[in-house]
């Protein structure tokens, strides 16, 4: 190539990528509300996962010693943030392929222009990756340098309140902070074009044909795709039907059956979002008839376009499904759980009080009782139970290592077969879901691994029922110590004279009544990462329902002129849209409601089988009403302020003809 052809070429690259930079800030300047979805999807994702890297490094320092509080903490943090940083990725991939797929679909009458006027398909590919692009990485950066270091801070003193953070780990310095924030926003950038590349690939595929088709005429695609269908039904028979079969069928305890119903929920939840075409239009009949009802002229109206546009309802439906769905099953899951070891635990408590340790510090195994007071230590171990035909290889479980004839005092586990006050050296008491899933009866010898690796054959003494507010397993004080590295009482359980047991030195002392009232029977590091999921899953599932009730509005300002013209005034049109979006959003409702009440019904069933409470389920009601407020102003603000209805019937004329 000769020296003219190179600078010719080069000078037509500069000029394409300036027309690309024109037609960007055109569009950004014209069409704002196009933008923000995908703006605010990366922005925030940046903000999030620097703040998640941040404290990354922060609970990754050397230094703190092992088998401490801190080292356990700082475990526990990197399990945590790694799980929310896989999150918001894949959250993130989602959310922002789908908005800029809907982005994509709303330009294609300029992407036509540009191909009449002779931009090859692959030159309008390289240009919309490069809008893609630049909206990402600008949008990353604004949240990464706003948002990294505020969240970071806040994120370290919520978890270092749950114990979960080393108080001693700070934040890293200022030009860590920098290097994080540039890395964030490239990855977000890169993230973006990879999660658009389908729309970047259809964009090439324009013809100058789409020139003469009106955008407003033809309606939303079905999506009743036969790949669509055939993965729907694949995932119901490979991921749903084998659950619902173990659940039902599969000789397993009462709990471990039970435990699988969030599971199943979880996968219903993604094979009901795929099969959403096909199931979402019935359900819209109840809310079309209720619409009817509830507004003769404007509901009539609001329940016809339901009707026509059914694609429109589904692409609403199914996130509000996600967010609400994921929230409800899983924090109800737990607050259902929470709800048994409460009630275990109050009714197999029988001590006067309890020594605790206060965050960072640990009791000792042996200490001088006060006269009057009788102390029973519980030393936290761990045993690790021989395999099953369910667990080839299992974990360590939480153990105790007590005294039996103290323990049998002070607690009441509701001894199905022996008795705790048997629990002497060589033997061991097993949690009633321990038993049945390795179907020990008492009397039998097991062979453990404890907590310092070694095996040892333990004869099972008692078999107890309330598992589910205590350890699975209890072993001989003397056994604990023996095969414990820094061993450390987890409780102390007075009788006695309590007010006289001396507190400081890292202990906190409760009467029975002050313990069960400050108890929190859910698990800090599982409650924190239920939430993360929550929060991260149904807020990223929201920001897909709005930017599709946004972008969705904007194509039909023909359809709101000509219902102005018939006679429809303005807060008429408002609550016409909004009736609209709102019957979406309660169809999307519905479908979690019910999945809701498959995973927690059978959960709370089995759970009251080892408590005798009642078979009815827990929610966690704040988060819940949260997030239906959350589903509502997220389907109806964009959508009244993308619609305009309260707009003159002349404003309406004339955004139907630009």
């Amino acid at each position: 190539m000769t020296e003219r052809g190179q600078k010719r070429r080069q000078k037509q690259a500069i000029s394409g990528l300036r027309a690309g930079t024109r037609l960007f800030v055109g569009e950004v300047r014209s069409f704002p509300g196009r933008l923000a979805g995908v703006a605010l999807a990366c922005a925030v994702t940046a903000a999030g996962v620097g703040a998640c890297v941040l404290l990354l490094f922060s609970a990754s320092e050397s230094g703190f010693p092992e088998n401490s509080p801190a080292a356990a903490a700082a475990l526990g943090a990197r399990n945590v943030l790694s799980l929310l940083l896989s999150l918001l990725l894949m959250c993130a991939v989602v959310v922002t392929g789908s908005t800029v797929s809907l982005w994509t679909g709303q330009r294609l009458g300029q992407f036509a222009v540009l191909r009449a006027l002779g931009v090859t398909a692959g030159r309008l590919r390289r240009m919309v990756a490069a809008d893609v692009a630049r909206l990402a990485v600008l949008s990353a950066a604004v949240g990464a340098a706003l948002g990294s270091v505020p969240l970071a801070r806040l994120g370290r003193g919520l978890l270092v309140e749950r114990e979960l953070f080393p108080e001693s780990a700070g934040l890293p310095g200022a030009g860590q902070i920098w290097a994080t924030g540039f890395g964030v926003s490239l990855a977000t950038g890169a993230v973006a074009v990879l999660a658009a590349l389908a729309s970047v690939l259809a964009a090439g595929r324009v013809s100058t044909i789409d020139l003469l088709k009106d955008p407003e005429l033809p309606a939303a695609p079905t999506a009743r795709g036969r790949a669509r269908l055939l993965t729907g039904l694949a995932m119901a028979g490979l991921l749903c039907l084998p659950l619902l079969y173990v659940m039902a069928f599969m000789d397993l305890p009462g709990t471990l059956r039970a435990a699988t119903a969030p599971g199943l929920a979880l996968m219903v939840i993604p094979t009901l979002a795929v099969l959403a075409p096909w199931a979402v239009p019935p359900l819209t009949w109840p809310v079309r008839v209720a619409l009817r009802v509830l507004d003769r002229r404007v509901g009539r109206i609001a329940a016809s376009g339901m009707r026509a546009t059914p694609a429109r309802t589904t692409a609403i439906a199914v996130p509000v499904l996600l967010a609400v769905g994921v929230a409800v099953c899983l924090l109800g899951a737990g607050a259902t759980m929470g709800q048994a070891v409460q009630r275990q635990t109050e009714e197999g408590l029988r001590a006067d009080g309890v020594v605790s340790a206060e965050p960072g510090s640990r009791l000792p195994v042996t200490t001088a009782s006060p006269a009057g007071v009788s102390a029973t230590p519980l030393i936290a171990t761990e045993v690790t139970a021989p395999p099953t035909d369910f667990d080839r290889r299992p974990g360590a479980a939480r153990a105790w290592g007590a005294d039996g004839t103290s323990l049998a005092k002070v607690l009441d586990l509701d001894a199905r077969q022996g008795r705790l006050a048997d629990l002497k050296e060589g033997t061991f008491a097993a949690g009633a879901t321990r038993a049945d899933g390795h179907h020990w009866r008492t009397g039998q010898q097991v062979r453990f691994e404890l907590a310092d690796g070694t095996a040892r054959t333990l004869t099972l003494a008692a078999v107890y029922e309330r598992d589910l507010a205590f350890p699975e397993f209890i072993i001989p004080l003397s056994t604990a110590l023996a095969h414990t590295a820094s061993p450390y009482a987890e409780q102390i359980l007075l009788t006695g004279a309590v007010a006289s047991w001396p507190a400081g030195d890292g202990r906190r002392v409760a009467s029975r009544a002050e313990y069960l009232d400050g108890l929190n029977p859910r698990d800090p590091a599982d409650d924190l990462a239920v939430r993360l999921i929550v929060a991260v899953v149904s807020g990223y599932a929201l920001l897909a329902a709005a930017n599709t009730c946004a972008l969705a509005q904007r194509d039909r300002h023909s359809q709101r002129a000509q219902l102005r013209a018939m006679g429809l005034g303005r807060f008429q049109l408002l609550r016409c849209v909004l009736y609209e979006a709102l019957g979406a959003a309660v169809v999307g409702i519905a479908l979690a409601a019910v999945t809701a009440l498959a995973c927690l019904v059978p959960l709370a069933a089995a759970l009251s089988a080892g408590t005798g409470g009642p078979a009815l389920p827990a929610f966690d009601v704040p988060w819940t009403a949260g997030v239906l407020a959350a589903v509502v102003a997220a389907v109806c603000v964009p959508t009244a302020l993308t619609a305009r209805p309260l707009s003159g019937i002349h404003r309406q004329f004339a955004r139907r003809a630009a």
